[in-house]
């Protein structure tokens, strides 16, 4: 699923765009979800309340707050969202830069060319690997599955220990597993406090997993059975104790 969100305060522009990334979703048979905005303030609201989305269309002049600023204002939540520009102007190259643009589109609108950025905003999103998404002293943040080594509960706070060091975010374990689960993504439960990434697991044992690195992990009693089944399925064979 690609979420999208368009946000242009002339309403019959938002709905030809909508109409021509539906058709365009259609012919790559990719699911898409898209929201429709009308002024850059409610669009910033919207993330500011914890929503994502994989690409934004973005007028640029809209009278509440302008799509400059509104892209200004959404990097400091989300760095990794696709933005393409939309605007009767030119004049803009600077300002495009500095949010990290993906494309830029004027008005009246190029079809072909909006069909062209779209499918190489969906080309770059499909493309990429899967993310972690957290939050974090209200700033969201995305880490790519592939670097994250094991999650670490402490209280209120869990650590995510990954390639590049450790990062921190709010939430239970109970529920960054459920949501790793509901995205394909198979991480080992060794312990109340630890989710730990199969591709870091250097050596298994009946109580125990070490890592790449060295660390070692116990796997609580009433985990072994269900650590033992997984990683079977993973690496396809038996497990002799």
């Amino acid at each position: 699923m690609i979420d999208i969100a368009i946000c242009d305060d002339e309403r019959d522009f938002s709905s030809k765009i909508e109409n021509c990334i539906l058709g365009y979703a259609l012919e790559l048979e990719i699911k898409i979800n898209i929201d429709v905005f009308y002024d850059g303030m409610e669009l910033l609201k919207y993330i500011e309340a914890n929503n994502t989305y994989n690409l934004i269309f973005l007028d640029i002049e809209m009278n509440e707050l302008n799509g400059v600023d509104t892209a200004h204002r959404i990097r400091k939540i989300d760095k990794d969202v696709l933005i393409i520009y939309v605007t009767n102007y030119e004049s803009f190259a600077k300002e495009v830069f500095e949010v990290s643009a993906f494309r830029f589109l004027t008005k009246p609108l190029d079809f072909k060319l909006l069909k062209k950025y779209f499918f190489d905003a969906c080309n770059n999103i499909i493309k990429r690997p899967d993310y972690f998404t957290y939050q974090y002293n209200k700033v969201k943040y995305r880490l790519a599955i592939a670097d994250i080594i094991y999650f670490q509960s402490d209280l209120r706070i869990t650590y995510i220990n990954t390639i590049h060091g450790s990062k921190k975010c709010y939430g239970k374990l109970n529920d960054i597993e459920r949501k790793l689960a509901e995205n394909s993504i198979t991480f080992y439960r060794t312990h109340q406090s630890f989710l730990v990434n199969p591709k870091f697991v250097a050596e298994y044992y009946y109580d125990t997993m070490v890592l790449n690195d060295g660390t070692t992990l116990s796997i609580s009693s009433n985990r072994r059975k269900k650590v033992s089944e997984l990683y079977c399925k993973i690496k396809g064979e038996e497990i002799i104790v």
